[in-house]
C-alpha cells in the first residue's frame, strides 16, 4: 500500500484554508433547471433523454457533465463518458466529484496505470487541506481514492465522516451500504440502506442494496424480490436491480427468464458487466464451454483485470454444487487478475469445499493479504489458524474421515462413526459405485464454527450441508437435532451429486436423501401431506419439472417444508412405481448433461404432463382424508402481500378479505386483521365456506387475544355448520386450545382425540396431548402420547428421554430399547439412556449387547458410574470373561 491515510488524516487537520472545491457553480438558472430534468430522468432510467439534456449544458457545469457521463455509461458508450470525464477533469482538475466518477470509470475498465494518479492527487490534496471536509462529494470522492487503493478501512471512516457532513443526502450512505456489502458486513449494510429509504423510500439503488441484504443475511427471495419491484418501479431498466433478478433466477435454475433478463440488460447497455456475468454462468450451467469463453472473452475485451467477473460465475457455481467447476473459473480468475481479493477469497472458499485445505488456505491468506478487512476472509482463517487446531481433533473410519470436537471423540467413535459407516457401506451398494475420497465431515461443537466453515460467516440456517466430497454440520454431541437423520441425508447427497457430475437438479438431490432417511428409519419420514395437498388444492404446487424453484423462492419456513415435503413424496412416487434402477439412471443421465422434463420421461416412458398427471393422483389418493375436512390453515391462507393485492383487486370476495386478516394475525397485526374481519363480515356470503372463513378468522382473533369465550363460540358454530364442512383437524386443535384456557380438561382431551383422528401425523395434537395428560396426572396415557410424538417427530431430546426413562419406570424393555436407539441418534452421549437401554437388553436376555451398551454409559461419566461397573461385572461373570468381570469389580471399589 503506498500511503497511510490515517497517518495523512492527522496532517490535514493542522493544515488551515481549505480550497472550497466541488460542483462548478457556473450555470444560471435555466441551466440548473435543466440539469434537474436531467437527473430525473436518470433517476427514471430515461438515460437517452438524461444525456441529451445534460450534453446541451455548458460544459463547464460539471455537476451536468458528471450526468451526461452517468448516462453514456448507463447506455453502454464507455468512451463517450470518459471523453466528457476527461474534459472536464483536466478543465477543472480540482473538482472532486468529477474526480470521483473518473476514477470508477477507471476502475471499472481496468485502467489502473490511468487510476493511479488521479489517486495520488486525491491524497495530496487530503494532505494539504485542499479538501472541503463540509461537503460529502468531496468525502465521497476522497472515500473512492482510498478505496481503490484498497484502504478499506479509511474509506469506511471517511464515508462516516461524509454522512455526518450531510445527514440528509443519501449519496454517502449508498456508498457506505455497498462498502459494507463487499466486505460481507451485512448488518452494517443495512443500517446503511435503511438510513437511506427512510429519507427516500423508493431509492433505486437503495432497494437494490437492501434486496442484496436480504439474501445474503437468510435468502429471503420474497422480501427481496419486493425491494427489487420497488426499484424497477421507478426506473425499470435499473441494471443493478435487473442483475439481482437474473441472479435469483439462476439460483432457482430458471435459464430462460436469466437468458431474459440478460437480453433486456443488453438491449439498454450492450456491454453491462453484470449481463455478462449472468450468461457466463449461466453458460456454464447449461455445460456451453463456448458460450461461457464468448462471454468471458467479451468481458475482459472491457476491463482485463475483472476478478469479480470470474468470482461471480464461481460462486453461482458453487451456488449449484458445481464445485470442481468453480474452482476452475476461479482459478483463470486468479490468473487474469491476480491482485483480485475477491477472486482469491472465491477460490480459496471453493478448495475448501473441495476438502484442500493446504491450497485453499494459502490462498486465503493470499486474498487477506490483498484486502484485509473481507469478514468471511478473516473468519475462515481464524477458524483454521486458532479455532480447529486448538478444539477438533479427526478420526476415521475405512472409508470416512471425521474432523470432531476433542472432548466428544469418545462419543463419535463409539456411536457416531459406526453408524455413518454402515450408513455408507449401505450407499455404496445401493447406487453401484465408490465416490472419490476421502468423504469428510467436519462436525462442530460451537454452532458459530460450523457457520462458519460452510457460509464464512456466523450464523446459518440449515442443520447441514454437502460439498460434494465434505460434509460440515453442528457436531452430534449438541444435541440440538437428530444427527442421524441429517447426516445420513448429507450421505446420500454425496452418492447423488457425484454420480450426476454435480448437474443433479435441486428438487431432484434433496427428495432422493429424503427418500434414503425415511428408508433407513420409518421415523424419520416427513409428515407433511398437508402441506402438499394445500397447494394442490389452491393451484400453488409447482410440477416436478419446476419443483427446484420451490426452494430458491421460498416465502416462509412453511414454504421451505413443503418444498422438501413435495421433494420427498415425488422421489418416493418415482421409486415405488418404477424402481429404484430408473433413479438411479436418471442421475446419471443429468450427469450426461440432459435437463427437466427429459430425464423424467426417460425414468418414467411417458411424457412429462402424463407423468404428473399420475404423481398428483398417486398424492390425491394417499392424501384424500383432508378432502374429507375443513382445512382452512392451508386452503385461506398466503403471504401478506400476495393477500393484500388479492384483497384489492376483489373487495366483495369474503375468502379473500379473510386471507388478509390471516396473514395480518400471522405477523401479529390485530388491528388491521380486525378490520379485514369487519369488512368480510358485512359481505353476503355467496359460497358455502365464506361463512365458515369468517367463524375462523373471528376464532383466530380471539384466540390471539385470549377470548376463549368467543374462540369457543366461533369454533362450536362451525362445527354446526351443515354436513360437517366446518369440522376438522384444524378446527378441532383450536377447540382444544379454547377448552385448555376455559378449564375443561375432558373437553379439550376429547377435541385433541378428534384432531389425530382426523390426521394422526401431525405432531400438534400429540404435543398438546401430552402436556394435558400430564396436567390430568395420567402418567401412562401421557407415555404413550410421547412414544407417538417421537415416532412423528424425532428430533427433541428431551421428549426422548422422557420416553426411554418413563417405559422404564413402567417396566417396558422391549420399548426401552426401541426408543433408546431413537434417542442416542438425538444425544449420543447421555449416559442415562446408554444405562436404561443396557438395562433393559439385560432384561430380555441380550447379555452381551447389554454389556456393550452399559460400557458405552460409561464413557460419558455416569452419576451410577460404581453401580454400572458392579452391574458389568455381574454380565462378564455370566458371559465366562472373568479378566473383564475382575476389571469392573476393582474399578466399582
Amino acid at each position: 500500500m503506498r500511503h497511510s491515510f490515517r497517518g495523512l488524516l492527522l496532517t490535514a487537520l493542522a493544515v488551515s484554508g481549505q480550497h472550497p472545491n466541488g460542483w462548478a457553480a457556473t450555470a444560471g438558472p435555466a441551466a440548473a433547471r435543466a440539469r434537474a430534468r436531467a437527473e430525473q430522468a436518470l433517476r427514471a432510467g430515461d438515460y437517452e433523454a438524461a444525456l441529451r439534456l445534460a450534453g446541451k449544458i455548458d460544459a463547464r457545469d460539471t455537476a451536468s457533465t458528471i450526468v451526461a457521463a452517468r448516462a453514456a455509461l448507463a447506455l453502454g458508450r464507455t468512451d463517450e463518458a470518459r471523453h466528457r470525464l476527461e474534459a472536464a477533469a483536466d478543465a477543472a482538475p480540482d473538482d472532486l466529484p468529477v474526480r470521483d466518477c473518473l476514477m470508477r470509470l477507471y476502475e471499472a475498465t481496468g485502467q489502473r496505470g490511468a487510476l493511479a494518479p488521479l489517486i495520488d492527487r486525491s491524497y495530496d490534496d487530503w494532505k494539504k487541506g485542499r479538501v472541503n471536509r463540509a461537503r460529502a462529494a468531496n468525502l465521497i470522492a476522497i472515500a473512492t481514492a482510498v478505496r481503490l487503493d484498497n484502504n478499506w478501512k479509511d474509506a469506511s471512516d471517511v464515508l462516516r465522516d461524509a454522512v455526518k457532513a450531510e445527514p440528509k443526502a443519501t449519496a454517502a450512505n449508498l456508498d457506505w451500504g455497498f462498502v459494507f456489502l463487499e466486505k460481507h458486513a451485512v448488518g452494517e449494510a443495512e443500517a446503511s440502506f435503511r438510513d437511506v429509504l427512510a429519507l427516500d423510500a423508493t431509492d433505486p439503488d437503495a432497494n437494490v442494496g437492501m434486496a442484496r441484504v436480504l439474501l445474503e443475511q437468510r435468502y429471503d427471495v420474497a422480501a427481496a424480490e419486493a425491494a427489487l419491484g420497488r426499484a424497477l418501479a421507478v426506473n425499470p431498466r435499473h441494471a443493478g436491480a435487473l442483475a439481482l433478478r437474473a441472479e435469483i433466477a439462476l439460483d432457482a435454475e430458471d435459464f430462460a427468464a436469466a437468458a431474459s433478463i440478460v437480453a433486456a440488460l443488453r438491449k439498454v447497455n450492450p456491454r453491462d458487466g453484470g449481463a455478462a456475468r449472468i450468461a457466463a454462468a449461466s453458460a456454464l450451467l447449461r455445460d456451453d464451454r463456448p458460450g461461457y469463453e464468448r462471454e468471458r472473452d467479451g468481458r475482459l475485451a472491457e476491463n482485463p483485470s475483472d476478478g469479480d467477473f470470474f468470482a461471480f460465475v464461481a460462486e453461482a457455481l458453487d451456488h449449484h454444487r458445481r464445485y470442481d467447476d468453480a474452482r476452475a473459473v476461479a482459478d483463470e480468475g486468479a490468473r487474469a487478475a491476480p491482485d483480485s481479493a475477491r477472486c482469491l477469497s472465491a477460490l480459496g472458499t471453493t478448495l475448501l469445499r473441495l476438502g484442500d485445505e493446504e491450497e485453499g488456505l494459502a490462498t486465503l491468506r493470499r486474498a487477506w493479504k490483498r484486502d484485509p478487512y473481507d469478514a468471511r476472509t478473516f473468519n475462515l482463517l481464524n477458524l483454521f489458524d486458532k479455532v480447529i487446531p486448538a478444539a477438533y481433533t479427526t478420526v476415521g473410519t475405512a472409508h470416512l474421515r471425521l474432523r470432531v470436537p476433542t472432548e466428544a471423540r469418545a462419543a463419535i467413535e463409539a456411536v457416531v462413526a459406526p453408524f455413518l459407516e454402515e450408513t455408507y457401506v449401505r450407499y455404496l451398494a445401493r447406487y453401484g459405485f465408490s465416490p472419490r475420497g476421502p468423504v469428510v465431515l467436519e462436525l462442530y461443537a460451537d454452532p458459530a464454527h460450523y457457520a462458519v466453515r460452510t457460509v464464512g460467516l456466523p450464523s446459518i440456517g440449515v442443520a447441514g450441508v454437502c460439498f460434494g466430497r465434505v460434509i460440515t454440520s453442528q457436531s452430534p454431541t449438541n444435541a440440538a437435532f437428530n444427527w442421524g437423520m441429517v447426516l445420513a441425508h448429507e450421505l446420500a447427497h454425496v452418492f447423488a451429486i457425484e454420480l450426476s457430475r454435480s448437474r443433479v437438479p435441486r428438487w431432484f438431490t434433496e427428495g432422493l436423501a429424503e427418500l434414503e432417511t425415511m428408508r433407513a428409519r420409518p421415523d424419520w419420514s416427513r409428515h407433511d401431506d398437508v402441506a402438499i395437498w394445500g397447494r394442490l388444492r389452491t393451484g400453488r404446487l409447482p410440477t416436478l419439472v419446476n419443483l427446484s424453484s420451490a426452494f430458491t423462492r421460498a416465502q416462509s419456513a412453511d414454504d421451505a417444508t413443503a418444498a422438501y415435503a413435495h421433494a420427498a413424496v415425488a422421489l418416493d412416487f418415482l421409486d415405488r412405481r418404477f424402481g429404484f434402477a430408473r433413479i438411479r439412471a436418471a442421475l446419471v443421465q443429468y450427469g450426461r448433461g440432459a435437463r427437466g422434463a427429459d430425464v423424467l420421461e426417460a425414468l418414467s416412458g411417458m411424457s412429462a404432463d402424463a407423468l404428473e398427471a399420475a404423481f398428483r393422483a398417486d398424492f390425491a389418493k394417499a392424501a384424500e382424508r383432508y378432502d374429507r375436512q375443513y382445512v382452512p390453515t392451508q386452503t385461506l391462507r398466503r403471504p401478506r402481500d400476495e393477500a393484500e393485492r388479492r384483497a384489492a383487486e376483489a373487495p366483495r370476495d369474503v375468502r379473500a378479505q379473510v386471507a388478509l386478516g390471516l396473514a395480518a394475525l400471522e405477523e401479529g397485526d390485530q388491528q388491521a386483521a380486525t378490520a379485514a374481519l369487519a369488512r368480510a363480515s358485512r359481505l353476503p356470503a355467496s359460497e358455502s365456506d365464506d361463512a365458515a372463513a369468517v367463524l375462523f378468522l373471528t376464532a383466530e382473533l380471539a384466540l390471539a387475544g385470549r377470548d376463549a369465550e368467543q374462540a369457543a363460540s366461533a369454533l362450536s358454530a362451525l362445527l354446526a355448520l351443515p354436513g360437517g364442512r366446518g369440522d376438522g383437524y384444524d378446527v378441532r386443535v383450536r377447540l382444544a386450545l379454547a377448552e385448555i384456557h376455559r378449564k375443561n380438561q375432558p373437553a379439550a382431551e376429547a377435541h385433541l382425540r378428534k384432531a389425530i383422528a382426523f390426521d394422526p401425523t401431525r405432531v400438534e395434537a400429540h404435543a398438546l396431548l401430552i402436556e394435558l395428560l400430564g396436567d390430568m396426572g395420567r402418567a401412562d396415557d401421557k407415555l404413550g402420547e410421547q412414544e407417538a410424538t417421537l415416532r412423528l417427530e424425532s428430533q427433541s431430546i428431551a421428549l426422548a428421554k422422557q420416553a426411554v426413562l418413563g417405559s422404564a419406570r413402567a417396566g417396558r424393555p422391549s420399548r426401552v430399547i426401541a426408543l433408546g436407539q431413537a434417542a442416542t441418534f438425538i444425544d449420543p452421549a447421555d449416559p442415562e439412556i446408554h444405562a436404561a437401554v443396557g438395562r433393559a437388553l439385560s432384561a430380555t436376555g441380550q447379555p452381551a449387547a447389554a454389556a456393550r451398551a452399559f460400557e458405552t454409559a460409561l464413557l460419558f461419566s455416569p452419576a451410577d458410574g460404581a453401580d454400572l461397573h458392579r452391574t458389568l461385572a455381574a454380565l462378564y461373570t455370566r458371559l465366562g470373561q472373568p479378566a473383564r468381570a475382575a476389571a469392573h469389580s476393582a474399578a466399582a471399589r
